[in-house]
């Protein structure tokens, strides 16, 4: 096998107090980057500043209008001169030791497309927090995990997209992350993965998730209906595109995903909302979730009519 390479793409929009600390965090690898390409989304900020004052070696600055962070992504990885690409969002960071464990997994499994790393939660102040993945492995030399779906059903995703490295031709293939759509890119593509490729996993704790105070920008403004994700995912299921012994969990995986927004939906006394999302049928899949959640949004609604 040739040498492993990567290309780290960053994708930047208005992140002066955080880019500086995404960026040494590659410089500080074990395992160095062949390159590091910044994809400024047209920000208003300091940021780019903030990036060339680095003087990092082998880093590239790209700058597009404001497209979102999809396309940041995939130019990013246009511009990519090696077979395999590493994502690191501009608010989050690695171990000294994240490429070096990938470049492991990849002699290990070079058959795969996606690889990953388990990764923490960083609050306020610096608290760490694990996430509650539901893995059914713990093999500290990493492993094919053929059960994503089983696995994102039943806790937190087992990775970010601060956490995964992918084979540049799989990325290429699958159409990269889908562009324009208000939330869920990220698993858009983790599906596809999933469902036409291989992922390799090690439960090795080698990035950082930043996530402040509250847990995303869907907190402030949780979205009312089924993401475009879970809606194509739930429409394959029901064609036949997903295998018998993967459609369960894949259907448990959307259950989840409709709780989650109904659930974020209550919190902000969007009762009939929550209760549109518990509709899905795909909901029920998550029964013992569902059921709560229908029980708390059915008589809030008649109250807040």
């Amino acid at each position: 096998m040739s040498k492993v390479q990567f290309s780290v793409i960053i994708p930047l929009y208005n992140k002066s107090d955080c880019i500086e600390r995404a960026l040494q965090s590659v410089a500080a690898q074990k395992f160095q980057a062949a390159e590091i390409i910044v994809v400024d989304d047209g920000s208003t900020d300091d940021s780019v500043d903030k990036v060339k004052a680095l003087n990092l070696k082998n880093l590239r600055v790209i700058q597009q209008a404001n497209q979102g962070v999809s396309s940041a992504r995939n130019n990013g990885v246009k511009h990519a001169t090696s077979d395999y690409v590493a994502f690191l969002d501009a608010d989050d960071e690695w171990s000294p030791f994240f490429l070096a464990k990938v470049s492991k997994l990849i002699r290990r499994f070079p058959e795969g497309g996606l690889y990953a790393t388990r990764y923490q939660k960083v609050l306020d102040k610096q608290k760490y927090i694990d996430a509650k993945i539901a893995l059914t492995s713990w093999d500290p030399d990493g492993y094919i995990m053929n059960n994503y779906f089983e696995i994102a059903a039943n806790g937190d995703l087992p990775f970010t997209a601060s956490s995964i490295v992918l084979d540049k031709c799989t990325f290429t293939s699958l159409g990269g992350f889908p562009e324009g759509e208000w939330m869920g890119e990220d698993q858009s593509l983790y599906v596809q993965i999933a469902l036409n490729s291989t992922i390799v996993y090690t439960p090795a704790i080698e990035s950082f998730y930043y996530i402040g105070i509250t847990d995303s920008a869907c907190d402030k403004a949780p979205p009312s209906t089924i993401c475009p994700f879970a809606e194509r995912l739930f429409i394959d299921i029901h064609i036949g595109k997903v295998a018998d012994c993967s459609a369960k969990m894949a259907e448990k995986y959307i259950g989840a995903h409709l709780c989650d927004l109904a659930k974020r939906n209550i919190k902000h006394r969007s009762y009939r909302h929550a209760l549109r999302l518990l509709a899905h049928p795909a909901a029920r899949a998550k029964l013992l979730h569902w059921g709560i959640y229908s029980l708390i949004a059915g008589p809030m609604s008649l109250i807040s009519r």
